[in-house]
């Protein structure tokens, strides 16, 4: 059930077959990290064109992974899992890193009670 959004802005230099493997890479994060099932993950990107990264600058660039998933992990697999996240982005993005001044965050979200699959 977990659900993967990547948004960005869209001055990264990865192309979207790139986006899409580091999508699967991070699925297998959470599989790995989280006793979750592959096909039980739904992910997609949002890239953004109209933001503001600090001072404006066109070099100025993010990565946002928000991961919602039911409850029942500890905060210590949840956290484990966030830091596995960022470390699968920086290496799938390493060409906006060296170019770009790119902040990446992972954001995991559990879900409350009242939601309906």
């Amino acid at each position: 059930m977990p659900h993967l959004i990547l948004e960005a802005s869209s001055n990264i230099i990865e192309t979207n077959d790139k986006i899409k493997i580091s999508l699967q890479n991070c699925q297998q994060v959470i599989v790995e990290s989280l006793d979750a099932t592959i096909q039980n993950c739904t992910s997609r990107a949002v890239l953004h064109d109209l933001c503001v990264i600090g001072d404006g600058s066109p070099r100025g660039a993010f990565l946002h992974l928000t991961v919602k998933l039911l409850k029942g992990r500890s905060p210590e697999k949840l956290s484990m899992a966030a830091k596995n996240l960022q470390q699968t982005l920086k290496n799938d993005f390493q060409k906006s890193l060296s170019n770009l001044n790119l902040n990446i965050s992972v954001e995991i979200v559990e879900l409350s009670d009242y939601f309906v699959k």
